[in-house]
């Protein structure tokens, strides 16, 4: 237990000073490469709102490769210091570092799912926000702007009725719409347009009406009403759809919008991958940790700092690319989006354990 503790404690210690070594790196590299947008009256204290933001999503995005870079780094210290010597030479083998390693970096994976969906998930959207408007350039006020505009057209459940929803209102109403009805062959058949629509105990009451019916002939008829009731598949909640990135929602947003989307046949791949990838990628760490262990403790490695450094980047491009061929495969339809966000973590697991059991 003695040793449990004492391997853990330095794990933790590497683990967060690389951590706290490749954020402020990032910081100061972005802080420089940006620094023509430092202007304007304020643009102290927004930039420092900006990077205090910033730096917990590039916390997250490097922890894995951080966290690796740190048990390294700690497995490494114990070949330095002979320690690793004394207990081969005790009959311990590598699991007794590889446990406690482990351990904390499992602890460390299932914080940063915690923490960011809990504060992570907002500073992403304050830093694009600010980002945007406070120090954007060229167009790219406009299209943080286009990004957050509240969607206007829906598709039904049943796929015969298409809504355009042009303004919101309170209590779940919505102004200047228009609901079109297709057949099978997807033939206009009906066109609803009204000024202002809102729900009533299950159904939709429309105002200014004007209701065009389209025969199969090409005649078309037309009905006005000051206001009338029509009863939809869709219930008030389905037109909720929450605009911006999948990445700035919370897990809980997450699954609402997957389900909502669903509902109105929008696509929901690159959600469902967040959702997914949102526990998977923290604990990549784990794997990662693991591969990176064997290799610091595997015979006649030269070097320790150096060479630490040299096998985490290689895992971590290894890693990346991996998840770059996943995530594409997700996106294109070819696989689903759970397993593309655990398979890199389960590759460098198998990886991992074969490489520890080399050691041993």
């Amino acid at each position: 237990m003695i040793l449990f503790r004492y391997a853990a404690r330095r794990a933790l210690v590497a683990m967060l000073g690389a951590l706290a070594a490749v954020v402020a790196l990032y910081v100061a590299v972005d802080f420089v490469d940006n620094s023509a947008s430092w202007a304007g009256k304020g643009w102290v204290p927004a930039a420092i709102e900006l990077y205090a933001n910033k730096s917990l999503v590039i916390a997250r995005m490097v922890a894995p490769a951080a966290i690796l870079l740190g048990a390294s780094v700690a497995v490494s210290g114990f070949r330095v210091t002979r320690e690793w010597t004394a207990m081969r030479a005790l009959g311990l083998g590598p699991w007794r570092l590889a446990v406690p390693v482990l351990a904390v970096t499992f602890g460390a994976g299932v914080l940063l799912v915690v923490v960011h969906d809990a504060v992570g998930v907002r500073a992403a959207q304050r830093a694009e926000e600010l980002g945007a408007l406070r120090f954007g350039r060229g167009g790219d006020k406009r299209r943080f702007l286009a990004s957050r505009e509240p969607k206007r057209w829906f598709r039904g459940a049943d796929g015969r009725h298409i809504y355009y929803l042009r303004g919101q209102l309170p209590g779940g109403g919505f102004e200047h719409v228009t609901v079109l009805e297709v057949d099978p062959a997807f033939r206009l058949v009906r066109r609803i347009d009204a000024e202002r629509m809102h729900p009533d105990a299950g159904e939709w009451i429309l105002e200014d009406v004007e209701d065009r019916t389209f025969a199969a002939d090409g005649t078309m008829t037309l009905a006005t009403a000051d206001e009338r009731r029509y009863r939809f598949d869709e219930p008030p909640d389905a037109f909720s759809v929450v605009p911006g990135r999948p990445s700035e929602m919370r897990m809980r947003t997450l699954v609402q919008q997957i389900d909502l989307r669903r509902r109105l046949g929008l696509p929901t791949v690159e959600l469902e991958l967040e959702r997914d990838n949102r526990i998977a990628y923290p604990l990549a760490a784990v794997p990662g940790a693991l591969l990176a262990l064997a290799l610091a403790l595997r015979r006649n490695r030269k070097g320790h700092v150096s060479a630490a450094l040299g096998e985490a980047v290689a895992v971590s491009l290894l890693f990346w690319a991996a998840q770059g061929v996943s995530w594409a495969l997700a996106l294109s339809g070819h696989v689903p989006t759970v397993l593309a966000a655990w398979a890199p973590d389960v590759l460098f697991l198998a990886a991992g354990l074969a490489a520890v059991r080399r050691v041993a």
